[in-house]
């Protein structure tokens, strides 16, 4: 199960983190993978990885806050690789301006647009560009999002990230209707928060990392492995019937809100008790 032999996958954001892992995971199902991401030392490192498991690797340093980057990688992509299975649209995240994040009276201009510019019109046309090669070769394909838990549950003092990663997941939705006819399926993963670089700051203690576990019936972090992993299965042929969905991958996260507000409705408890 879960064959990628012959398969040509782009992954952005690889150069580290859940992107790296991804790319990993599907070059030991047997696909050749094209890396994207800003830091070319990253992506060669990478690299390294993917063709030590007897597979094909390209680098493409690419900034994918850049519309015209972004469309040009999948261009040369195509060129490079032949054709395109599979779009993993990782790159993301936010604190690029001033405004970016905090409360959302705090929002500015700025941040917004380079919120979006990242978050949403990055991914939107990577797969618009990526689905009309996916078109002509005529065999389908697939098209990952990796959007974010805050899109799908309010997100104090990061609602503009996530209403930018909403706005994907609605997209996700969009483009697999609009693109199943052609046999090419558009999916998600909302990851809760995944011990990487961009989050240690919030777990750089044992009591932090303890701390933030227990948000999660499973009791542990998240790691980079774990979405791999789902994005192995959605991206595969055993997926071929799953379109146009947003897989939460979060350690029971969602399970643990629903039974406290629950708990909450029925016998009121202090603000800070929390399950």
């Amino acid at each position: 199960m879960f064959s990628y032999e012959g398969k040509k996958a782009i992954v952005t954001g690889a150069g580290r983190g859940i992107g790296r892992a991804i790319a990993l995971a599907f070059a030991r199902q047997g696909a050749d993978v094209t890396l994207a991401a800003r830091s070319e030392g990253e992506l060669e490192q990478v690299a390294g990885e993917v063709r030590t498991l007897g597979q094909q690797a390209w680098v493409i340093p690419t900034n994918m806050s850049d519309l015209d980057q972004g469309e040009r990688l999948i261009d040369t992509a195509k060129e490079a690789m032949g054709q395109i299975d599979v779009l993993v649209n990782n790159a993301g995240g936010g604190d690029m301006a001033p405004g970016s994040f905090g409360p959302l009276d705090e929002t500015t201009p700025e941040g917004f647009d380079a919120i979006y510019r990242l978050n949403v019109r990055s991914p939107l046309f990577a797969s618009i560009r990526a689905a009309k090669y996916m078109v002509e070769q005529g065999d389908g394909g697939c098209i990952l999002n990796i959007v974010s838990i805050d899109g799908l549950f309010p997100a104090p003092t990061e609602g503009l990230y996530g209403s930018a990663k909403a706005a994907l997941v609605s997209l996700t939705a969009s483009m697999a209707v609009e693109l199943g006819r052609h046999k090419i399926r558009v999916n998600a993963i909302a990851p809760a928060l995944i011990d990487t670089k961009m989050v240690s700051d919030w777990i750089r203690t044992d009591e932090q990392r303890i701390d933030r576990a227990s948000f999660y019936p499973i009791n542990r972090l998240g790691l980079p492995e774990d979405i791999a992993a789902a994005a192995v299965y959605l991206c595969s042929q055993e997926a071929e019937w799953v379109s146009g969905e947003t897989l939460l991958v979060a350690g029971g996260q969602k399970a643990t809100s629903d039974i406290f507000r629950w708990v909450r409705g029925h016998n009121p408890v202090p603000e800070s008790t929390r399950l």
